[in-house]
């Protein structure tokens, strides 16, 4: 149970960290910023948009094609906000990566 708990608030911090580095404007992240495969990444992009966290994702053989269509939702705006309490702690760091960890 316990590892379940961790596995679900890494996954949390994880997309809390996509948003608000989509809500600041930067597309330029990926996969190596959060210390993630290809696979993993894309996964969460799918999350984030199947359940309507973002928007204006664009695939190409299910695979994330472009970060540079996506827009929050007011849903994920939202997420940013009931969970604003990783904000201080998400600020002072330099590597999302370290965050997620």
């Amino acid at each position: 149970m316990i590892l379940f708990e961790v596995i679900k608030l890494k996954k949390d911090k994880l997309r809390y960290a996509i948003l608000k580095e989509f809500e600041s404007g930067n597309k330029s992240f990926n996969q190596d910023n959060l210390g993630l495969s290809k696979d993993e990444f894309d996964e969460q992009i799918r999350f984030l948009h199947r359940e309507k966290y973002i928007d204006g994702v664009m695939y190409a053989d299910d695979q994330v094609y472009t970060l540079q269509t996506i827009v929050v939702t007011e849903k994920g705006e939202q997420y940013i906000s009931e969970n604003s309490t990783w904000a201080k702690v998400y600020r002072g760091l330099k590597e999302i990566k370290d965050f997620i960890k």
